[in-house]
Protein backbone atom coordinates (compact mmCIF):
# COMPACT_ATOMS: atom_id res chain seq x y z
CA UNK A 1 0.00 0.00 0.00
CA UNK A 2 1.31 3.44 -0.96
CA UNK A 3 2.09 5.94 1.79
CA UNK A 4 1.44 9.67 1.91
CA UNK A 5 5.20 10.24 1.58
CA UNK A 6 5.20 8.23 -1.68
CA UNK A 7 2.43 10.37 -3.22
CA UNK A 8 4.21 13.58 -2.16
CA UNK A 9 7.44 12.32 -3.75
CA UNK A 10 5.68 11.33 -7.00
CA UNK A 11 3.94 14.69 -7.17
CA UNK A 12 7.29 16.49 -6.78
CA UNK A 13 8.83 14.17 -9.37
CA UNK A 14 6.09 15.09 -11.87
CA UNK A 15 6.67 18.78 -11.08
CA UNK A 16 10.42 18.36 -11.67
CA UNK A 17 9.77 16.54 -14.94
CA UNK A 18 7.51 19.39 -16.12
CA UNK A 19 10.19 21.97 -15.23
CA UNK A 20 12.91 20.07 -17.11
CA UNK A 21 10.62 19.64 -20.10
CA UNK A 22 9.65 23.31 -20.33
CA UNK A 23 13.02 24.96 -19.73
CA UNK A 24 15.07 26.06 -22.75
CA UNK A 25 18.22 26.53 -20.65
CA UNK A 26 19.89 23.90 -18.44
CA UNK A 27 19.04 24.38 -14.75
CA UNK A 28 21.43 23.88 -11.83
CA UNK A 29 20.56 21.99 -8.64
CA UNK A 30 20.23 25.35 -6.85
CA UNK A 31 17.73 26.60 -9.46
CA UNK A 32 15.75 23.38 -9.19
CA UNK A 33 15.73 23.74 -5.40
CA UNK A 34 14.25 27.24 -5.71
CA UNK A 35 11.55 26.04 -8.12
CA UNK A 36 10.62 22.93 -6.16
CA UNK A 37 11.38 24.19 -2.66
CA UNK A 38 13.00 20.87 -1.91
CA UNK A 39 16.17 19.55 -0.34
CA UNK A 40 19.28 18.93 -2.48
CA UNK A 41 19.42 15.20 -1.66
CA UNK A 42 15.71 14.84 -2.51
CA UNK A 43 16.19 16.52 -5.91
CA UNK A 44 19.24 14.37 -6.67
CA UNK A 45 17.16 11.28 -5.88
CA UNK A 46 14.41 12.46 -8.27
CA UNK A 47 16.96 13.20 -10.99
CA UNK A 48 18.27 9.64 -10.60
CA UNK A 49 14.72 8.31 -11.10
CA UNK A 50 14.28 10.39 -14.28
CA UNK A 51 17.73 9.38 -15.55
CA UNK A 52 16.76 5.72 -15.16
CA UNK A 53 13.31 6.29 -16.70
CA UNK A 54 14.62 7.83 -19.91
CA UNK A 55 17.81 5.87 -20.56
CA UNK A 56 16.03 2.88 -22.15
CA UNK A 57 15.72 2.43 -25.92
CA UNK A 58 11.94 2.78 -25.67
CA UNK A 59 12.32 6.50 -24.90
CA UNK A 60 13.07 9.20 -27.47
CA UNK A 61 14.15 11.73 -24.84
CA UNK A 62 16.84 11.77 -22.17
CA UNK A 63 17.99 13.74 -19.17
CA UNK A 64 20.75 16.08 -20.35
CA UNK A 65 23.34 17.07 -17.74
CA UNK A 66 25.37 19.41 -19.97
CA UNK A 67 25.69 22.75 -18.17
CA UNK A 68 22.82 21.79 -15.87
CA UNK A 69 19.69 19.66 -16.20
CA UNK A 70 16.88 19.53 -18.77
CA UNK A 71 14.99 17.00 -20.87
CA UNK A 72 16.07 16.81 -24.50
CA UNK A 73 15.57 14.67 -27.60
CA UNK A 74 18.12 11.85 -27.83
CA UNK A 75 20.91 12.67 -30.33
CA UNK A 76 19.94 9.83 -32.68
CA UNK A 77 16.45 11.35 -33.17
CA UNK A 78 17.42 15.03 -33.46
CA UNK A 79 17.65 15.00 -37.29
CA UNK A 80 14.21 13.40 -37.58
CA UNK A 81 12.45 16.03 -35.48
CA UNK A 82 14.68 19.12 -35.69
CA UNK A 83 12.30 20.83 -38.17
CA UNK A 84 9.74 20.99 -35.34
CA UNK A 85 12.02 22.84 -32.90
CA UNK A 86 13.81 26.16 -32.47
CA UNK A 87 16.79 24.60 -34.31
CA UNK A 88 14.75 25.07 -37.49
CA UNK A 89 15.84 28.73 -37.48
CA UNK A 90 19.31 27.56 -38.52
CA UNK A 91 19.52 27.42 -42.31
CA UNK A 92 21.01 24.45 -44.13
CA UNK A 93 24.14 26.45 -44.88
CA UNK A 94 24.60 27.39 -41.22
CA UNK A 95 24.04 23.81 -40.10
CA UNK A 96 26.51 22.54 -42.69
CA UNK A 97 29.27 24.89 -41.53
CA UNK A 98 28.44 24.22 -37.88
CA UNK A 99 28.59 20.46 -38.38
CA UNK A 100 32.01 20.75 -40.11
CA UNK A 101 33.33 22.81 -37.20
CA UNK A 102 31.87 20.47 -34.57
CA UNK A 103 33.28 17.40 -36.29
CA UNK A 104 36.79 18.69 -37.06
CA UNK A 105 37.37 21.36 -34.39
CA UNK A 106 39.57 23.23 -34.15
CA UNK A 107 39.43 23.76 -37.91
CA UNK A 108 40.91 26.53 -40.06
CA UNK A 109 38.30 28.83 -41.61
CA UNK A 110 40.25 28.65 -44.90
CA UNK A 111 39.62 24.88 -45.02
CA UNK A 112 35.86 25.41 -44.72
CA UNK A 113 36.00 28.05 -47.48
CA UNK A 114 37.46 25.38 -49.79
CA UNK A 115 34.42 23.15 -49.11
CA UNK A 116 31.57 25.64 -48.75
CA UNK A 117 32.81 28.70 -50.66
CA UNK A 118 32.94 32.40 -49.84
CA UNK A 119 29.60 32.33 -47.99
CA UNK A 120 31.58 30.67 -45.17
CA UNK A 121 32.52 34.14 -43.85
CA UNK A 122 28.86 35.14 -43.64
CA UNK A 123 27.89 31.85 -41.96
CA UNK A 124 30.74 32.02 -39.43
CA UNK A 125 29.85 35.61 -38.54
CA UNK A 126 26.24 34.63 -37.81
CA UNK A 127 27.29 31.55 -35.82
CA UNK A 128 29.57 33.78 -33.74
CA UNK A 129 26.74 36.27 -33.16
CA UNK A 130 24.56 33.38 -31.97
CA UNK A 131 27.33 32.34 -29.57
CA UNK A 132 27.67 28.87 -31.12
CA UNK A 133 31.19 29.31 -32.53
CA UNK A 134 34.37 31.07 -31.42
CA UNK A 135 37.37 32.09 -33.53
CA UNK A 136 41.05 32.38 -32.71
CA UNK A 137 43.45 34.23 -35.00
CA UNK A 138 46.20 32.01 -36.42
CA UNK A 139 48.56 33.25 -39.11
CA UNK A 140 46.49 34.39 -42.10
CA UNK A 141 43.37 32.46 -41.15
CA UNK A 142 41.29 31.78 -38.03
CA UNK A 143 40.83 28.57 -36.06
CA UNK A 144 37.15 27.84 -35.43
CA UNK A 145 35.65 25.76 -32.64
CA UNK A 146 32.28 25.41 -30.94
CA UNK A 147 31.41 27.02 -27.60
CA UNK A 148 29.85 25.80 -24.36
CA UNK A 149 26.62 27.41 -25.58
CA UNK A 150 26.71 25.04 -28.58
CA UNK A 151 26.45 22.05 -26.20
CA UNK A 152 23.68 23.74 -24.21
CA UNK A 153 21.77 24.74 -27.36
CA UNK A 154 21.73 21.21 -28.76
CA UNK A 155 21.58 19.59 -25.35
CA UNK A 156 24.40 17.16 -25.95
CA UNK A 157 28.17 16.97 -25.60
CA UNK A 158 30.52 17.49 -28.55
CA UNK A 159 31.93 13.98 -28.32
CA UNK A 160 28.41 12.52 -28.60
CA UNK A 161 27.69 14.59 -31.73
CA UNK A 162 31.04 13.51 -33.22
CA UNK A 163 30.24 9.87 -32.47
CA UNK A 164 26.85 10.10 -34.22
CA UNK A 165 28.45 11.85 -37.21
CA UNK A 166 31.07 9.10 -37.47
CA UNK A 167 28.40 6.39 -37.33
CA UNK A 168 26.36 8.17 -40.02
CA UNK A 169 29.49 8.48 -42.15
CA UNK A 170 30.22 4.76 -41.76
CA UNK A 171 26.63 3.86 -42.67
CA UNK A 172 26.84 6.13 -45.72
CA UNK A 173 30.15 4.57 -46.79
CA UNK A 174 28.76 1.05 -46.32
CA UNK A 175 25.67 1.88 -48.35
CA UNK A 176 27.76 3.51 -51.09
CA UNK A 177 30.06 0.48 -51.09
CA UNK A 178 27.12 -1.88 -51.51
CA UNK A 179 25.77 0.14 -54.44
CA UNK A 180 29.20 0.22 -56.09
CA UNK A 181 29.54 -3.53 -55.63
CA UNK A 182 26.08 -4.11 -57.09
CA UNK A 183 26.97 -1.89 -60.06
CA UNK A 184 30.14 -3.91 -60.64
CA UNK A 185 28.36 -7.25 -60.35
CA UNK A 186 25.46 -6.30 -62.63
CA UNK A 187 27.42 -6.33 -65.94
CA UNK A 188 29.06 -9.63 -64.97
CA UNK A 189 25.68 -11.23 -64.22
CA UNK A 190 24.25 -9.86 -67.46
CA UNK A 191 27.17 -11.30 -69.41
CA UNK A 192 26.81 -14.68 -67.70
CA UNK A 193 23.12 -14.83 -68.60
CA UNK A 194 23.64 -13.91 -72.24
CA UNK A 195 23.42 -16.90 -74.67
CA UNK A 196 26.66 -17.92 -76.32
CA UNK A 197 27.03 -16.94 -79.96
CA UNK A 198 27.07 -19.58 -82.67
Amino acid sequence: MYTVAYFIFMNKLAHLEAILFMTTDPLSIDELQKNLRGRKDEIEKMLAVLRQRYQGEESGIQLSETGGFRLIVKPEYVQKVSHLTQHADLSRGLLRVLSIIAYHEPVAQSEIVKIVGNRTYEYVKELQERGLVKAEKKSRTRLLSTTQHFEEYFGTRKDEIRKIAEEAKKEGSTEAGKKAQQAEEAPAEKKANEPEEG
